[in-house]
């Protein structure tokens, strides 16, 4: 992972915006990383382990929860909502996402009432097309290498790396941490 001074602006598609200020492009990659790392790919083991056990409907809606969670993350580029309330009313995970993200992000979830019913092979194309929805969203991120896989040994080292390299950063300008107080308060 490289440190965040040293990469250049995060990856656009056509017809997205950049982040024009330094809170937002801060929020953006770091907090979209942690959103990423430690909710999207949580739900991708979950939707994977419904599919392969035949739930279908549990594999659908996890698949809702991770297209809701993932385009938060690309929201979070130009206006979306820094905390994801995803039980709260207010809460809009498709803040800042250009319509035809959302219509084709709820298009990939939907597809999986069909896909994951029975076929194994139509099964996994679509997580695999799930799967393609979050590197694109990773990869807007504007990482050089992907993110690590935080379930794994060296991947939670790596990802406490990740949050200590952006913390100060974050604080400086007065954003809120990435990781939860209770993570990193010592309890002696």
């Amino acid at each position: 992972m490289t440190p965040p001074g040293s990469t250049g602006p995060a990856a656009t598609a056509p017809g997205e915006a950049v982040p024009t200020d330094l809170r937002r492009l801060l929020a953006f990659r770091a907090h979209g990383a942690a959103r990423l790392l430690l909710g999207c790919r949580a739900r991708l083991e979950d939707i994977e382990g419904a599919a392969a056990a035949g739930q279908t409907e549990v594999a659908v809606l996890m698949a809702y929860e991770l297209v809701q969670l993932s385009l938060s993350v690309r929201g979070l580029r130009t206006e979306g909502e820094l905390s994801y309330g995803r039980d709260e009313a207010a809460s809009d995970p498709f803040a800042g996402v250009p319509a035809d993200q959302v219509e084709a992000g709820l298009l990939l979830a939907a597809r999986g009432r069909e896909a994951a019913n029975g076929d194994p092979a139509r099964g996994e194309e679509w997580l695999e097309r799930l799967r393609d929805h979050l590197r694109d969203t990773e990869g807007l991120l504007g990482y050089r290498e992907p993110l690590p896989d935080v379930r794994s040994g060296s991947g939670l080292m790596k990802g406490f790396k990740l949050a200590r390299t952006w913390q100060p950063h974050l604080q400086r300008v007065g954003l809120p941490d990435l990781l939860p107080e209770a993570w990193s308060r010592r309890v002696d």
